[in-house]
């Protein structure tokens, strides 16, 4: 039996940034990455937006080139599926029934794109966008006058139907919530969104779901709960993802009550061999003081990162605050902080100028902000003025007056 040094599982970003980050942290020590797909490493935001608009080739969407890997004594094995994962003999079993042993390893398995449980989402033409299989089979059948039922607002939803617009498709959304990406979108942005995806000519439908997809031998239209059919040549399903534990929940390894992997701020699970990292990992964020799982790009790049130096010797917490971006047409907008749940918010600037920022608060505390297009300077003080937690009566006031530069409110 073949044993190895260190295993990754997963070649999404966490998977290969654990893998690079292993070796940077050991130069000596063998490095396995294992992923299911036929793809090296690669990262997922450009499927909803360069790549799937083929303004970007495959070289945007590979964490690496193809020479890095071997330069670096990382082999990378693709089309390896593991069945299972056993920590008391610190091995990993493949689909094609193989054993590998391993020193240490970290799971990144990611998540799977969600396929809503409704009658025809098996039909063909109905697409969910998760691969890079996913983005060149929605691309090839979409384009110049084909009719596009997108089904779900949120990120993949709305960057999804901003894309094909952009292809000449007619693009419709369908969405259960009253505005596009609700979970972090005020009123008044979700107002400027509807407006702009007007103009781009998207159609939204909020508030309402669909109920099957029909047709014969492939998808023809789409059925919603309010009663109206919209005709469809191609639909794509943007109804979020479902984390894949399966390995980490075989294995034994401790969960929280949501599902994700339990890991300590040096991204252990409970079996001291085994880390995890990005969108299956559940850790005790210094910030907010409470536990966290977040399915983002620069999580799981930051988690990949950590995750593969500790599991190569390193012993460094995990502390950086969780970030995200999101591009819809022109907006390139970036959020920090926990946008999981909000009850109050506070703007500078107005989207229609172009440069905004939305503060959100909790409990009367700062917990995240979201803007667009925002200098560097203010990129780079929004983190650390959300992380003195402040109270809204004392610098709501401040935080909307872009009169004090936010480098100041930083300080």
């Amino acid at each position: 039996m073949e044993k190895l040094d260190y295993i990754v599982v997963g070649g999404g970003m966490a998977g290969g940034r654990a893998a690079e980050n292993a070796r940077k942290a050991d130069d000596k020590g063998s490095i396995l990455l294992l992923t299911e797909e036929p793809f090296a490493p690669y990262e997922r935001p450009p499927l909803s937006k360069g790549y799937l608009r083929g303004t970007e080739d495959l070289s945007h969407v590979y964490l690496r080139d193809e020479d890095f890997w071997a330069e670096n004594r990382v082999e990378v094995r693709t089309g390896a599926r593991v069945t299972a994962l056993l920590p008391a003999e610190k091995q990993v079993r493949l689909a094609d029934g193989s054993t590998l042993g391993y020193g240490k390893l970290a799971l990144a398995t990611g998540s799977r794109a969600r396929s809503l449980p409704i009658p025809g989402a098996d039909l063909p033409g109905v697409r969910c966008l998760r691969t890079i299989a996913d983005a060149d089979a929605i691309r090839a059948e979409s384009g110049a006058d084909r009719r596009v039922v997108v089904l779900g607002g949120s990120f993949t939803g709305s960057e999804a139907a901003a894309s094909l617009t952009q292809l000449g498709a007619e693009a419709t959304v369908v969405f259960a919530e009253d505005r596009l990406q609700a979970k972090v979108t005020t009123p008044d942005l979700g107002a400027y969104l509807d407006r702009l995806y007007a103009e781009k000519g998207v159609r939204l439908i909020p508030r309402t779901t669909a109920v099957a997809v029909e047709g014969g031998d492939r998808a023809e239209r789409v059925r919603l709960s309010d009663g109206q059919t919209l005709p469809a040549d191609l639909v794509v399903m943007g109804a979020g993802s479902v984390i894949n534990t399966e390995l980490a929940r075989q294995a034994g390894l401790e969960l929280d009550a949501q599902g994700g992997v339990l890991v300590d701020d040096r991204l252990r699970t409970s079996d001291p061999d085994i880390y995890a990292a990005g969108d299956i990992a559940s850790w005790p964020d210094r910030h907010f003081d409470k536990r966290m799982r977040v399915e983002h790009w620069d999580v799981a790049r930051g988690q990949g990162i950590r995750a593969g130096r500790n599991m190569a010797g390193q012993d460094k917490p995990y502390a950086a605050m969780p970030y995200f971006f999101s591009d819809l047409f022109h907006l390139y907008m970036e959020a920090w902080g926990d946008l999981s749940s909000w009850d109050a918010s506070v703007s500078r600037g107005v989207p229609e100028e172009g440069h905004f920022v939305f503060f959100y608060f909790r409990a009367g505390r700062l917990v995240g902000a979201l803007g667009d297009h925002l200098e560097r300077s203010e990129q780079k003080a929004i983190p650390g003025i959300i992380g003195r937690r402040p109270l809204y009566d004392d610098l709501a006031d401040s935080l909307a007056n872009a009169s004090i530069p936010l480098p100041d409110l930083a300080e």
